[in-house]
């Protein structure tokens, strides 16, 4: 259901089921999760790029695969929600964002409800002038999942996702990169390329400050407490000014040469 491939430094992962709009289930999920694990324990790999096969990125949940599964189950007595969960996502949100290594979402195309949502803790999302957004969950008198409703008003505002929501409407490329969700549109013969093009960037900064850069803007994005914001800044430079990277950086400040972070002693 998914494919895997290393280019270069770049760990990329295909939906690969363009025959169903690569609509979701908890295998692929198992599968997604597999490879991310892979890329991570490959040194050479700097940065994940998630993206979908044929003209769609993900077309939300597949009906057959999770919807019917589901009132089965729960016709049988069983949790049908709890084992599905069990199957794919597990803690999505969590494993992503504790990831030693930056995620890219390149939204190939159209994505609707899990389309949306399992991308939105990755680190930076691109799509395509093609590429369309729904948050179609009121379609199917259910809720966001995947802590997006968390998630999603911190990238475009309350009002914003409020809208998004209730209405379901599938959403531009141009809007959600007005409204903050994705970073760039690019045309669709350039996605993966612009993609590889931003972990390639990734991959010359030294791993361990990224990762630390992610966690702060996580910990913080709306702490208001500005001693404390401080004081977990200070607590994350202290570790860094002490690391090999930050040497290697100023020892190539002074030799007048590019730092290469991929040599640590």
């Amino acid at each position: 259901m998914i494919t895997y491939e290393q280019r270069a430094k770049i760990g990329l992962i295909t939906l690969n089921r363009p025959e169903k709009l690569n609509a979701w289930t908890p295998q692929m999920m198992v599968e997604t999760r597999h490879a991310i694990d892979r890329a991570v324990a490959e040194p050479s790999i700097a940065a994940i790029v998630v993206t979908g096969a044929g003209r769609a990125f993900c077309a939300g949940a597949d009906i057959g695969a999770v919807f019917q599964k589901r009132v089965e189950a729960n016709e049988a007595g069983r949790d049908g929600d709890t084992e599905t969960r069990a199957a794919g996502s597990g803690d999505w949100v969590t494993y992503l964002r504790t990831l030693p290594k930056p995620t890219i979402a390149a939204v190939n195309g159209v994505a609707v409800g899990i389309g949306v949502t399992q991308i939105l803790p990755m680190d930076i999302r691109i799509a395509s002038e093609e590429a369309r957004f729904g948050m179609f969950f009121v379609k199917m008198g259910l809720m966001p999942e995947l802590a997006s409703s968390a998630i999603l008003p911190q990238m475009v505002g309350t009002a914003r996702a409020t809208e998004w929501c209730l209405t379901g409407r599938m959403i531009p490329a141009a809007e959600a990169r007005e409204a903050g969700m994705v970073s760039e549109v690019v045309p669709a013969d350039r996605l993966i390329d612009r993609a590889i093009e931003l972990g390639d960037l990734l991959a010359k900064n030294p791993a361990p400050a990224m990762a630390g850069i992610r966690q702060l803007l996580i910990q913080n994005v709306h702490n208001d407490d500005i001693p404390a914001v401080q004081r977990s800044e200070g607590e994350a430079l202290g570790r860094a000014y002490a690391s090999w990277e930050h040497k290697e950086a100023i020892a190539a400040f002074f030799e007048k040469r590019d730092p290469d972070f991929s040599k640590k002693p």
